[in-house]
Order: C-alpha cells, then structure tokens, then sequence
C-alpha cells in the first residue's frame, strides 16, 4: 500500500477536518477519524504520511494518516477477563421491553402496541445504522432531529439498542440528554397503562397527537 508524505495545509479543529498538500501539490481531505490517535492535536504545518484514495464525494482524501513527531496515544491493555458494566441504553432498553412485555401480559390488546415498538424500533436502529455508515464515510448525515423523532415515534428501543451496539451518538452530551428523556418518557406511559390510571386507546391517541 503506497504511503505519500504531504503537510496540513487547513484544518478545522471544530468540526474534525481538513486539508493534506502532497509533494506533487495535490490537495487530499482529511477527517479527524483516518488520523492516528496522538497525545496532541493536529495542527496546520504538521508533515505527514498517508495512503491516497479516490473518494466518492470529495475526490482525493487521505486515509491512515500518521503525523511525524506526533506521540501516540497509549491504549491501555484490557483484562479480556474483565467484566463490563453494561451500557445504560441496554439498561433502558430492556426495561421497556420489561413493562411492555408486562403490560402485554396484563392486558393482551396491548400486543398491537408493542408491534408498534417493534415496527418503529426498527426503522430507529437502522437510521442510527446509516448514520453511524455515513459518518465513517463522511457521506450525508441523518439529522438529529429525524433520530429524536424516530425515538420519540415509539422507536426509543431500537434506537437505544443501535446507540450501544454501534457505539454511535454516545459521546455528545445534548443528544444523550434527549435520548435519555425521551426513554424516560416511554417508561413513564408504560408505567401509567399498567397501572390502567388511563386507557389504552386515550393514551395513544394523546401520545401520537390525533
């Protein structure tokens, strides 16, 4: 695999991206994720080596860039005997699926309420899926606002699963907070029908907005 030597050129540290000039004057893309961890951040004027690619969007980009000087970051080595807390998106997953199953028991009219959080859930983990592609690829991104509202569309399940097992919207503070509300929100309407305070029916019609 041909490595090339260049220098950053531009970089936008805000938003993880920038420009590599080669020695022949070529301009590559650079995303903060094809840079090598290092214990100090990139800065323009750092020389580098990298391995050239023909990109889908953005014509030439910079893959497995390493930055000369630049010390690594040192991972450190996991016990594989180490046991893992578990995520609390899987946590607030399975506790809705506790309810709903719960709720399902109580009252068996609730099934097509929970074919409901099946159907959405879904579609929720397959944008969060598309998202985390699109990311990787630097391609177009699904919004935001379409992943909160699949979530908040009876797809909070799915998406909590997806945001676990992709490790995807995990380190943003914000989104997480939302996330977290809106999984709170669903235990609490879940909560209240198994209590049978309020009607099924009553509740989804108020839930959905009709």
């Amino acid at each position: 695999m041909t490595r090339l030597r260049g220098k950053l050129v531009d970089w936008n540290d805000a938003r993880g991206f920038g420009f590599i000039l080669d020695e022949d004057g070529r301009r590559y893309f650079v995303h903060i994720t094809a840079i090598a961890r290092i214990a100090t951040r990139s800065r323009v004027g750092d020389t580098v080596q990298f391995v050239p690619r023909m990109g889908y969007r953005r014509g030439l980009e910079a893959r497995s860039v390493t930055i000369d000087g630049a010390n690594p970051v040192s991972r450190p080595s996991r016990n594989i005997s180490e046991k893992r807390d578990p995520d609390w998106q899987i946590v607030l997953a399975f506790t809705l699926v506790g309810v709903l199953a719960y709720l399902i028991w109580r009252d068996p009219s609730a099934i097509v309420l929970g074919l409901v959080y099946l159907a959405v859930g879904a579609v929720s983990f397959y944008l969060y899926f598309s998202d985390k592609q699109a990311a990787e690829a630097q391609a177009w991104r699904v919004s935001e606002t379409a992943l909160h509202s699949s979530d908040l569309a009876f797809g909070i399940i799915g998406g909590l699963l997806a945001q676990a097992l992709f490790r995807h919207k995990t380190r943003k503070l914000s989104f997480m907070l939302v996330t977290l509300a809106i999984g709170l929100g669903h235990v609490g309407l879940l909560v209240v029908l198994v209590m049978g305070d309020i009607k099924l029916e009553w509740a989804l019609s108020r839930f959905m907005g009709y």
